[in-house]
């Protein structure tokens, strides 16, 4: 009788002994508020952010035309961008973002020119044709733009995207003036055998800027803190700015600028 009531004491603490080790074990495995957290980050499937940016660079023609002879000075103007983006991850790597953002778009430029097709208003009226002298442009344009991108995931830090973008314009204002910096020139001729026609005229071309706009937008954005990101993002017209049946300057003109900001993200 005593060694059954042993045996049965005996065996009872052995499999308590089981169980309490199991149970350790287990609390070993359970992971840490930190590690759950990671878990719960890397697991998102959407990815929200608001981002507020300033675009810099210029409304131009791809390269320099031969009527255009020297850029005597060229200015970026304060061109904002607000907007936001989401991300939709479809691997630990892989995912596509969709954006909206209000831009604007603007540079000061003054150029000396020789030949240049323009249309200048003289004396109450518009009169085109070939021009000796300085071109000075002013551009603003605002739109409201939709990027579509491929988004790739390098590190934990940083990511690579790049898609189109489409834009329509909201506002748009496209205006300079040409003048003369000497007796040589400041002068028109309306065609080779015409005499010279000499002014100081400004011009405006904001009504024939075409209302749609389309390229491709590239770039990398770099996890700076846990919400705060910096990104910047190559943005380049492939479509020209004009309509096209605009004649009143001879060669294409794209937006291309560099979108430079940081982002929250959700």
């Amino acid at each position: 009788m005593k060694k059954a009531v042993l045996y049965i004491l005996f065996t009872s603490v052995f499999s308590f002994s089981l169980q309490a080790a199991g149970l350790n074990e287990n609390d070993n495995q359970t992971p840490s508020i930190v590690e759950k957290y990671r878990q719960h980050k890397d697991s998102k499937v959407y990815e929200f952010s608001v981002k507020a940016a300033f675009n810099l660079g210029g409304t131009a023609p791809m390269g320099l035309p031969a009527e255009i002879r020297h850029i005597n000075s060229f200015s970026p103007t304060l061109a904002l961008s607000i907007g936001g983006d989401v991300i939709r991850w479809f691997s630990h790597r892989w995912g596509a973002s969709a954006g909206l953002r209000f831009e604007s778009k603007g540079m000061d430029t003054d150029a000396s020119v020789e030949n240049y097709v323009i249309k200048l208003l003289n004396d109450g009226s518009y009169v085109e044709g070939n021009y000796w002298g300085n071109v000075t442009t002013k551009v603003n344009n605002q739109y409201l733009t939709i990027p579509i991108q491929a988004v790739y995931k390098v590190s934990s830090r940083w990511i690579l995207k790049g898609g189109p973008y489409v834009s329509f314009l909201l506002r748009g204002s496209f205006t300079g003036n040409a003048y003369g910096t000497s007796n040589d020139n400041g002068y028109m001729r309306t065609s080779p055998t015409e005499p010279k026609i000499k002014t100081d005229a400004p011009y405006d071309f904001s009504d024939d800027i075409r209302r749609f706009d389309c390229g491709v937008d590239a770039g990398a954005e770099f996890a700076a803190y846990k919400h705060l990101s910096i990104y910047a993002d190559l943005c380049w017209g492939v479509i020209p700015i004009f309509q096209s049946d605009f004649t009143a300057i001879s060669f294409n003109m794209y937006n291309v600028y560099l979108n430079i900001g940081f982002a929250y993200v959700f």
